[in-house]
């Protein structure tokens, strides 16, 4: 699943490939990828335009147009964006091609992300309900212990909820709490202050090297240093640090990943 790290690979694809060059023709291999515009408004709206800088926020990537407003890609579970230089990939939903090549095709399995054209980028976020990036820099530790609040869902379903912190998605979440030494399953409740601040400062500490790393939820995790864990998910899978077989739970309907041995409740 794309998640920040992700993103941000598909923000600089975008910017190597895309920024300043003219949009010469724009093909839509299936309309259901658009939000709110259909294939001949879209395609035309973006013939002749360049974009001119690029944003990533959370799972989110927005392009600012030359002609105004921004291009914005959701890649959802499946999504990439992929240069290429004359025969689009497979699965290609929105093949943008330039005056020369490379190309870029914005590739969807699934069919669960999407693509639109917005105006604004902080009304769009405000009206989907998007909190602030993880790796905002105007964010603190005492401001993430507060919006944490007190409930009795799990650490983890916090965690994947966008309009908590945008960007961590069910791998990073994970990773996020095997390197914080927290169960998944732990209540919000169950954390105090100290704690709380300790699960921040992790959330941009394995951000900030996923990215450095270039190393995404799924793809390019022999990137990440030897003592994280998303390179050993999957069945069979033992925890890098002490050696102790991974166990699972589910949460959210997603299957987590955690050690028994290194991760901890609390509460005892």
């Amino acid at each position: 699943m794309p998640e920040l790290p992700d993103v941000e690979i598909f923000r600089r694809t975008l910017e190597r490939y895309g920024l300043g060059r003219r949009i010469a023709e724009v093909a839509v291999g299936d309309a259901r990828i658009l939000e709110g515009v259909d294939p001949a408004g879209f395609a035309s709206a973006l013939q002749g335009d360049l974009l001119l800088e690029t944003r990533r926020h959370g799972k989110n990537l927005f392009a600012r147009r030359a002609k105004g407003g921004h291009l914005l890609m959701h890649f959802g579970m499946t999504g990439d964006l992929q240069p290429f230089e004359s025969t689009p990939p497979a699965y290609a939903r929105v093949v943008y091609r330039f005056d020369s090549p490379p190309h870029l095709a914005y590739v969807n399995v699934r069919m669960l992300g999407h693509i639109a054209l917005v105006a604004d980028v902080e009304s769009y976020l405000r009206e989907r309900q998007i909190g602030p990036d993880a790796l905002d820099p105007a964010l603190t530790p005492e401001w993430f212990a507060q919006a944490l609040g007190r409930g009795r869902r799990s650490i983890k379903a916090a965690l994947m909820d966008q309009s908590l912190i945008a960007g961590l998605g069910n791998i990073y979440a994970d990773e996020v709490l095997f390197q914080a030494g927290l169960r998944p399953d732990v209540p919000v409740s169950a954390l105090d202050r100290p704690l709380r601040e300790k699960l921040f400062r992790t959330i941009r500490e394995v951000l900030a090297t996923a990215v450095r790393c270039g190393a995404a939820a799924e793809r390019y995790v022999e990137k990440l240093p030897p003592d994280y864990l998303t390179p050993h998910r999957g069945r069979g899978g033992a925890c890098p640090k002490c050696g102790v077989p991974l166990a699972t739970v589910s949460i959210a309907g997603r299957r987590s990943y955690f050690c028994p041995s290194c991760q901890r409740d609390p509460r005892g």
